[in-house]
């Protein structure tokens, strides 16, 4: 039997790597994201790490449950049949996989992510 091992981060120095959107899924301006995931399970299906946009309007669609923390900035994101919410530091919220939405960055966002994929999660 193989013994649960605690897993540990540093904290993140730098700026992220580039998580780029999908270009087709830019509607206004020129986001560039960035992002990079700090621990996940064995299996790689329980992930966690940081995200963060400049300005624009884009689609994102949920492949997988996500649930975040704002850090700083803050995102308009409507979600298609769903309510609009404003996200701002220290808010929290869920994103169901399959949810489509489209966000606004009026000028920066970061969060804290973890997500839960039924496939493993490699970047």
């Amino acid at each position: 039997m193989t013994t649960p091992t605690i897993k540990k981060t540093g904290p993140v120095e730098g700026q992220l790597p580039d998580m780029p959107i999908n270009p087709e899924w830019i509607l206004d301006g020129t986001p560039e994201a960035r992002g990079t995931v700090l621990l996940q399970s064995p299996d790689q299906k329980l992930s966690s790490g940081f995200w963060s946009c400049t300005a624009g309007r884009f689609n994102w669609i949920f492949s997988w449950d996500e649930f975040v923390h704002i850090l700083e900035g803050e995102a308009t994101i409507a979600q298609e049949g769903g309510p609009t919410i404003t996200l701002k530091a220290g808010d929290s919220a869920h994103f169901p996989s399959g949810a489509k939405t489209e966000w606004l960055v009026p000028q920066y966002v970061r969060k804290f992510f973890t997500l839960r994929t039924a496939e493993p999660f490699v970047l």
